[in-house]
């Protein structure tokens, strides 16, 4: 009997219902003769086809899931970047510098330093529905900030004969957006196994602050304040479980400012790594040895040098496991996200704050307590939302190159990228190298989500403090705002007359946006009006693209960046495309401000014209 053969090429079901016809006519002649579409053997044919098509339509959409050029699946990207060691960035938080300001009473010539109290970590300022808080401690009688920048104001405050009252003191502080929260977690025999996983209970969480763990399980309330700043139970985040190594505090010994604290470096076993779901939860994981104080050699403990026998036979580099009967106190803050991004004096009203004046006077106490005021000085910017799956394979791209040490341009991208989210994250970025001076550009969001170069002067020394750990030695960085150029478009179509015009125009004008996202656009991204063309003439009721121009938007509400293109028109500033492609340097990006005015739509009515 010959070798019956089949065909493994066909993939579609017409070709696959073709294929078995013409393999059951060959080998099997004298059973099957009748396929015209009402017989059974054509039915049956057809279920066949059917079955097998679905089959390989599942078995390629999963190949393609595994590939990070063609995953669609947001889950899918996700694994392939945690199979690569990178943690995707959840909500990032916008920045804010605030004057936060107190009224106190006269002692001689100069204000009481008895009522210039401390405001406490994660007191809270809110404007426009957005709460933020200060990340440090405000100590109103220092002249500097925790990061030791002079901040301090003091202004005399005159009654009518020009005699001092009292003096209003100023500090310049900067502000986070979010809302610090605790989850409390007991921790059972059950859950004291190796790398125990914890979920926070919601989405949109910024960063975890602190960990603590306590001895007992009838904690009715959360720990005080100074509690997770105690290296008392603490647990410390680290970027993966085989790294024991973090910077601290150092909190014997002395300083020459009074607000900058001395740090040092320490190993620990007491570790945890975070990392987000595709659902924007955050995952907790701990180590995976174990602490129970059962473990140790009588023999040895006798000489005064307890060993445990844990530390030889289970992995405790990777970490320890929570101890049972304890409990975890998990402080963490929720927020962030393009709504976060707001105006300057718009962070004006004081929401909960844990406010310490302790001067002689208690009703004294009370009226510097309600003298305090906010408001914010500069823009409140560099909030964002989750990443596009775009930018994260990007970011999957760069980090795999990187290796926690920054040598190439991507290198140095990629470490920005995985930046902490709570000292904020630039919009964009682009990075070249010119004789070992690594030149950053970057851009923020503004109030709108529209792309901006007014960049936190925050962010920018958060960027540069954070690379001095992975740069190489004889690298320079230097940190600039990259270009935003503006762009209208001028769009004539030929409409067929069936069509509302009204609600074709519209679709066009939210079809071009979309092509300027400018959460998807990067910098150096070019233009290329055949896509647009191509968009537009696929809008329904639109019949053809007559004419596409697009002009650089400059002044006034626009940037003042302009196109390194050549204008046809420079008076309109119309500008000529080249091989019909607009151009973008590696530190500029397009984008469209004003979309319901800078898309204008011109159109063309066509008429039907029936031919018999």
């Amino acid at each position: 009997m010959a070798e019956k053969r089949i065909s493994y090429t066909v993939r579609d079901f017409a070709a696959i219902r073709q294929e078995l016809i013409d393999y059951t006519r060959q080998y099997y002649p004298e059973l099957i003769d009748n396929f015209n579409d009402a017989s059974i053997f054509s039915v049956l044919m057809d279920l066949n086809a059917a079955v097998t098509d679905n089959l390989h339509y599942h078995i390629d959409r999963s190949i393609q899931e595994t590939v990070l050029e063609f995953a669609k699946q947001r889950s899918s990207i996700y694994n392939i970047a945690r199979t690569y060691g990178l943690k995707i960035p959840g909500n990032r938080p916008s920045i804010a510098v605030c004057d936060i300001s107190i009224n106190v009473p006269v002692f001689g010539d100069r204000p009481n330093p008895d009522y210039m109290g401390v405001l406490k970590a994660g007191s809270q300022f809110v404007g426009a529905g957005q709460t933020f808080e200060n990340p440090n401690d405000i100590n109103f009688s220092s002249a500097f900030s925790s990061s030791g920048i002079a901040n301090q104001k003091v202004i005399p405050i005159l009654d009518a004969s020009n005699n001092v009252q009292s003096y209003n003191i100023i500090k310049r502080e900067v502000v986070v957006n979010g809302i610090t929260k605790v989850f409390k977690k007991v921790i059972t025999s059950a859950d004291a196994t190796p790398f125990l996983s914890l979920y926070l209970p919601e989405r949109n969480v910024v960063n975890v602050l602190s960990i603590i763990q306590k001895d007992g399980i009838t904690y009715n309330n959360i720990p005080a304040y100074q509690e997770f700043l105690s290296p008392v139970g603490k647990w410390y985040e680290v970027p993966a479980l085989a790294e024991d190594t973090v910077f601290i505090p150092d909190p014997g010994k002395t300083t020459d400012q009074s607000n900058i604290k001395v740090g040092k470096y320490i190993r620990t076993s007491n570790k945890f790594i975070t990392e987000f779901t595709p659902e924007n939860f955050l995952k907790l994981t701990f180590g995976g040895g174990n602490t129970s104080a059962d473990d140790q050699l009588a023999s040895f403990a006798q000489t005064g040098v307890p060993l445990r026998i844990n530390d030889y036979q289970n992995n405790l580099s990777l970490g320890y496991i929570p101890t049972p009967n304890t409990t975890l106190f998990i402080q963490y803050r929720v927020g962030g996200g393009l709504a976060t991004n707001l105006g300057t004096n718009v962070i004006n009203q004081i929401g909960t704050v844990s406010f310490f004046v302790n001067g002689p006077s208690e009703t004294t106490n009370s009226a510097v307590i309600n003298s305090l005021r906010c408001v914010n000085v500069t823009a409140a910017v560099g909030g964002a939302g989750l990443p596009s799956l775009e930018e994260i394979r990007n970011y999957v791209s760069f980090n795999f190159a990187a290796q926690k040490r920054a040598v190439t341009v991507q290198d140095y991208e990629s470490i920005i990228r995985n930046m902490p989210a709570q000292f904020g994250a630039p919009a964009k970025v682009s990075i070249t190298e010119n004789d070992n001076k690594i030149l950053i550009q970057i851009l923020s969001y503004d109030t709108s989500g529209k792309l901006t170069n007014i960049v936190s002067n925050t962010l920018r020394q958060n960027i540069a403090n954070y690379l001095s750990n992975y740069r190489m030695m004889n690298d320079y960085i230097s940190i600039f705002s990259a270009e935003v150029i503006d762009l209208s478009v001028d769009v004539s179509i030929v409409l067929d007359s069936a069509q509302n015009s009204g609600q074709v125009i519209s679709s066009v004008i939210d079809k071009v946006s979309a092509y300027f996202n400018p959460q998807t656009r990067q910098l150096g991204q070019n233009v290329y009006l055949s896509e647009i063309r191509s968009i537009i003439q696929n809008t329904n009721g639109v019949l053809t693209v007559a004419s596409l121009d697009v002009f650089n938007e400059v002044g006034g509400q626009y940037s003042s960046a302009e196109t390194s293109m050549e204008y046809s028109d420079p008076a309109l500033k119309l500008i000529g495309p080249v091989d019909d492609t607009i151009f973008a340097q590696p530190s500029q990006v397009y984008q469209i401000r004003y979309p319901g005015k800078d898309i204008r739509v011109s159109v063309k009515n066509f008429q039907s014209i029936t031919f018999s």
